[in-house]
């Protein structure tokens, strides 16, 4: 009958250690690196907004802003129909943004966005996203559009990230799924405070990309 090894605690450390550095890649050249969040060319983040009166165009640049606070991050503003599967496919991150048609995502936004995915075949793994949109009433489905957006973003396998705020009274800091603006009647436009809120949200974005691109 064959006698086993017997070793002592140390032993079987080293042994474990060898055996884990066999079996684990240590390389950390380019191969090693996700093509997402390799490092090289400047990062750069898509804003991709539907507009029909300019309202959400106007956060779309606000957004945009905000990114280009970020040293080293490009910021590129396009209409969500003029799109191209390069602009997808060399973005880091992408930002999404609509107007709110009764509660929902217009259906033109939805029809493009999908055909990214259904047409294009654009691979968004590990992509940055985040999310804003417009609407006239106070109660009137903004919060759920930004949803909605997001979940077409988590769908696609990307991460997404919202604007932080502080109260420096209080000394609370708390995250947002997005950014909002209400432009109906009884709040007519963008005003400068939600114009801050799309500025946040860019910046966080753009903030978590340079990030990811940096490792």
């Amino acid at each position: 009958m064959r006698t086993l090894p017997v070793y002592t605690p140390m032993v079987t450390l080293i042994l474990l250690a060898v055996a884990l550095t066999a079996s684990v890649p240590l390389s950390f050249g380019a191969e090693a690196v996700p093509p997402k969040v390799r490092a090289g060319a400047s990062p750069r983040v898509l804003v991709a907004y539907y507009s029909l009166t300019g309202n959400t165009e106007k956060m779309a640049r606000g957004v945009a802003e905000g990114i280009r606070r970020v040293p080293g991050v490009t910021a590129i503003v396009k209409q969500a129909g003029e799109v191209t599967k390069q602009d997808l496919e060399a973005a880091d991150g992408i930002i999404l943004g609509c107007p709110t048609y009764y509660a929902n995502i217009p259906g033109k936004m939805k029809v493009v966005i999908d055909d990214w995915s259904w047409k294009m075949k654009v691979d968004f793994t590990d992509k940055v996203g985040g999310a804003f949109s417009t609407g006239g009433g106070q109660v009137g489905g903004k919060e759920h559009v930004v949803i909605s957006l997001l979940l077409f973003l988590l769908s696609n396998r990307m991460a997404v990230v919202g604007p932080l705020y502080g109260n420096d009274k209080t000394g609370s800091e708390w995250g947002e799924p997005g950014s909002a603006a209400m432009t109906g009647p009884l709040d007519p436009g963008v005003s400068e405070q939600e114009l801050d809120s799309a500025r946040r949200l860019g910046e966080r974005v753009a903030g978590f990309v340079k990030k990811l691109t940096a490792r």
